[in-house]
């Protein structure tokens, strides 16, 4: 199949939705299909990055990306004169099968290529859980439109189906994400500025409020009340940085290590760790919990839907009520003092990511899935070189 991922984030910005694009078209691409990600053009800066790896897929750019704070997060848009009509052309050019719209009702890309696409099949995947959305509210009847131009509905978690559900009536296939259980491992090197014997707390997220990064310096100096061996390791940036160096205690400052923005040496920072921490406070689906899962490294994360997905409590980790600092202080302390737990637990998680959220298994899912859209849809397309195809595959 010849594919089109379409999506407002990706390189060189990092983030869950960046990541989940990137591994779906590569999964996608080892499969055999011929993938293009459609995304921003955007001019590199100081902390952006790209994969290490060469790529295995077209990258295609549009537009101009700008970014907006919406839903306790800093988002993006494509602005562009002309943004539709060169879609349009690059579309009809291109002929793609399946164009894949993430995040599809966000301005201002997924928009267009919905409206634009010219695909025997269209798909929207929603990664975003809220709690309401005053956007959708206003905007429900024409939202509606768009849900109705897409052929089919992939959703990472029941949570987001939860959220989408107060605001639109229309089927959703869940397809979570998924973690390269190759790349993130165990065995990967440990950095040698953290192995001195200390034990390592590790926090990975955008410096966005609803990542919890003020809970988790508050809970690291209620641990550091009883015990002493640990520092907070911080992976991350954000325009909120200032504020965050403002809040922490001081005099811990020595055993509170911001490494920044990373892209390609993740792997070694969960190697590094011996427990992930995350009291974010809204997700639709922890990808951050597949990595470190994927790396052994047991977990300390809020009880909120989207992790509920992921993981169990006491299994892959411990979940503590959101915004609680005395709570994850508590849950830290009880895996710093239990090294038989910290194994037990890692080891758990890293047989969850194998058996459920590998990547060649959700990009079978999902091409399972458009192949399904492909032949509900064969009665209209009546072009014989896409009949062929999709009787070839499913051959």
């Amino acid at each position: 199949m010849k594919i089109a991922l379409v999506s407002e984030y990706y390189y060189p910005l990092l983030g869950g939705i960046t990541e989940h694009v990137h591994n779906l078209a590569g999964a996608l691409g080892k499969k055999g299909h011929d993938v293009t990600v459609i995304t921003h053009n955007l001019k590199p800066r100081k902390h952006h990055h790209y994969p290490d790896e060469p790529l295995t897929f077209n990258v295609e750019r549009f537009g101009k990306g700008i970014p907006i704070y919406s839903n306790g997060s800093f988002a993006r848009v494509t602005l562009g004169r002309g943004l539709g009509d060169s879609l349009q052309k690059f579309f009809e050019r291109e002929k793609f099968d399946v164009i894949h719209a993430h995040s599809p009702l966000t301005p201002i890309l997924p928009l267009v290529a919905i409206r634009r696409s010219n695909a025997p099949v269209t798909v929207g995947t929603f990664h975003t859980y809220f709690d309401r959305s005053r956007g959708y509210g206003m905007l429900k009847k024409k939202a509606m439109e768009h849900m109705d131009m897409m052929d089919g509905r992939i959703v990472v978690s029941d949570a987001c189906t939860e959220a989408l559900s107060r605001y639109f009536e229309a089927e959703y296939r869940v397809i979570p994400n998924g973690v390269d259980t190759d790349y993130f491992r165990p065995d990967s090197p440990v950095l040698p500025e953290f192995d001195d014997g200390k034990l390592n707390i590790l926090f990975v997220g955008r410096f966005d409020p609803r990542n919890g990064l003020k809970t988790m310096l508050e809970a690291f100096r209620l641990v550091r009340q009883q015990f002493d061996n640990c520092r907070l390791i911080v992976v991350g940036d954000g325009p909120l940085r200032p504020y965050y160096r403002s809040v922490m205690d001081k005099k811990l400052a020595r055993d509170i290590h911001f490494a920044g923005l990373i892209n390609g040496g993740r792997p070694n920072y969960y190697a590094s760790a011996d427990i992930y921490c995350t009291p974010c406070t809204k997700a639709s689906f922890g990808v951050v919990l597949l990595e470190a899962m994927a790396s052994a490294t047991p977990i300390v994360a809020s009880d909120i839907n989207g992790y509920r997905l992921v993981m169990e409590d006491n299994r892959q980790g411990i979940l503590v009520p959101e915004n609680e600092a005395a709570g994850f202080a508590e849950a830290l302390l009880r895996l710093l003092k239990d090294p038989e737990l910290r194994r037990r637990l890692g080891d758990e998680g890293r047989r969850t990511a194998i058996d459920s959220f590998s990547w060649d298994l959700v990009a079978t899912r999902v091409e399972q899935y458009y192949l399904e859209l492909l032949g509900h849809n064969l009665s209209v397309f009546k072009e014989e070189p896409l009949a062929e195809k999709v009787y070839a595959l499913n051959e």
